[in-house]
């Protein structure tokens, strides 16, 4: 299959960018398996394995809401498009519009239903779910596992990883947790504003709140490897939720919320606890030595792997082109 891929960010990204490492497995796999590829993106991107990589310009704004129209560059040979962003252009070829949140975010409405149509996928069943289309398809993302290191042994830290100052993934319940239990946390990643540090986070730290900076690459595998457990209190309906998986594939076990795609994602006292409260996330960690790294990995092997993403989606791509070909005729 000759399939064409848009992403609006850098592919692969060197720290923070779960969509763009999603796209960047599943072009791999793709060609793995035989098909052809050909990328469209931002300069800065790498995909050496892509037959053509053509790099566009991107105007100032939401992408989401002023596509690019680069319909003219698209190969003629080309079966498939899949966009990773909304769009409401009228591509010529088979589309298929897969969104991993909420591109249309604004203030308290995270999505409604006239925003999609039926070329969209989602990467879980709660993210289709909450942006209104039950009946559309899903992805679930999977990650290489090549990438994480398995580790059964664990050093004495607890990890919050993601942006820090995103208040939706619930830094400050972490920094509770690990105040009151007496917890050493690292806490990894980068900022949507620079000043957080200064005016918040630095006077947090201590000999046992270390904050590290951005990590990627064998840094942050070390880093989920060698973790007691992933705190991760997602305070809003998580669509996906990547880090999650990559904990898992390293044998660490997650602490998190019921929200979004959690209980599709986590196996309740096996991969780690869903937590409701404060209190039970304090009472579940005293628990964590019941959890099975192997269980944790084994899970993620079994559900959530770039091959097992990238079969999904081949799947939906050719249900898709025959729904091209029938509207067409």
């Amino acid at each position: 299959m000759n399939i064409s891929m848009f992403s609006a960010g850098i592919v692969p990204p060197v720290y923070y960018g779960g969509t763009e490492r999603v796209v960047d497995w599943l072009i791999k796999e793709l060609c793995a398996l035989g098909h052809k590829v050909y990328f469209f993106g931002p300069a800065g991107s790498d995909v050496p394995i892509a037959e053509q990589v053509v790099y566009l310009d991107f105007p100032e704004g939401r992408i989401n809401e002023n596509p690019i129209d680069f319909r003219e560059q698209i190969p003629v040979d080309t079966e498939l498009l899949h966009m990773h962003c909304a769009t409401n252009l009228d591509y010529g070829y088979p589309v298929l519009k897969t969104v991993h949140g909420y591109p249309f975010h604004r203030g308290q409405i995270l999505a409604t239903r006239e925003q999609f149509d039926e070329d969209y996928s989602f990467v879980s069943k709660a993210h289709r779910n909450a942006c209104g289309r039950p009946e559309n398809p899903f992805v679930y993302n999977g990650i290489d596992l090549n990438e994480y290191i398995y580790s059964e042994s664990k050093n004495d830290y607890f990890l919050f990883l993601g942006k820090v100052d995103w208040a939706v993934k619930g830094l400050q319940l972490a920094l509770k947790v690990a105040m009151d239990m007496k917890l050493k946390l690292v806490i990894a990643g980068d900022f949507f504003d620079p000043t957080f540090y200064t005016r918040i986070l630095k006077g947090l730290l201590s000999e046992d709140f270390q904050y590290i900076g951005p990590v990627g690459g064998g840094e942050k595998a070390k880093l989920l490897a060698k973790a007691r457990a992933l705190l991760f209190p997602t305070m809003w309906p998580e669509p996906f939720g990547l880090v999650v998986t990559e904990a898992l594939a390293s044998g660490t076990p997650v602490l998190t919320s019921f929200e979004g795609a959690m209980p599709e994602i986590m196996l309740q006292g096996v991969t780690g606890f869903m937590c409701r409260t404060v209190g039970e996330m304090k009472k579940n960690i005293k628990l964590l030595d019941r959890i099975d790294p192997r269980n944790c990995r084994e899970h993620v092997e079994r559900h959530f792997t770039s091959r097992r993403m990238a079969l999904d989606y081949l799947k939906l791509y050719e249900e898709m082109i025959k729904k091209y070909a029938t509207v067409g005729t």
